[in-house]
């Protein structure tokens, strides 16, 4: 895909030992979402991620400041599946197709490369208040989005402007996670991609439209 081909053409100037780096990191963190998935985040310790890894406890912190950074790094990889999915946006006409286009690869992204306990790990490593709030920060990707998309469908008429664009997209981003919670509290017992949809659609979309 063609994010793959961006790492590749980035990793052809590294070194062995940079690539060697980039190696451990990444058992590292597959190390711990696997163990956060099975036992619960706050049930998992450092030095079970460093042997599930088969590294050192050294080499965990030179990574990650502590277990929350690796949830940081999944939401990392999350917002660059947001950006790939912008590229592909374009060939929607209206503003709200692009919304309904961009909450179906968020909630098939979820489904498919997350899961139940993963997403159930993150939103339990985003209560701790020792830990950062990741989920929240607006200058994530997905919030920069969303808000492309509102102002877009305001400046042609298609969205209200009765509020401002930014608390649109703070009301529109605060469903998806409400979404992604409640999915996770009924323990993915209905079917997340069609229900999710209905909501983003039915309610949140159109109460975006003039």
């Amino acid at each position: 895909n063609g994010k793959g081909q961006i790492i590749l053409e980035s990793e052809k100037h590294l070194t062995n030992r940079q690539k060697k780096a980039l190696e451990t990191k990444e058992k590292l963190f597959k190390s711990a979402i696997s163990l956060f998935a099975e036992k619960g985040f706050d049930n998992v310790t450092v030095d079970e991620i460093v042997a599930r890894a088969g590294t050192s406890k050294g080499a965990f912190y030179i990574y990650f400041k502590n277990k929350h950074q690796v949830v940081v790094k999944q939401f990392q990889e999350i917002d660059n599946h947001y950006i790939k999915t912008q590229n592909n946006l374009q060939g929607y006409k209206t503003a709200s197709e692009k919304l309904l286009a961009l909450v179906r690869a968020q909630l098939n992204f979820a489904l498919k490369k997350m899961g139940l306990e993963v997403i159930r790990t993150v939103y339990q490593s985003q209560l701790d208040k020792g830990g950062e709030k990741a989920i929240i920060n607006p200058k994530r990707p997905l919030y920069r989005i969303v808000k492309e998309i509102i102002e877009e469908g305001q400046k042609h008429g298609e969205f209200r402007v009765d509020i401002s664009s930014q608390d649109l997209t703070r009301m529109v981003t605060r469903a998806m996670r409400a979404n992604f919670f409640d999915w996770a509290v009924h323990d993915g017992k209905y079917d997340f991609i069609d229900e999710g949809y209905k909501l983003l659609s039915e309610l949140i979309v159109r109460g975006l439209q003039k």
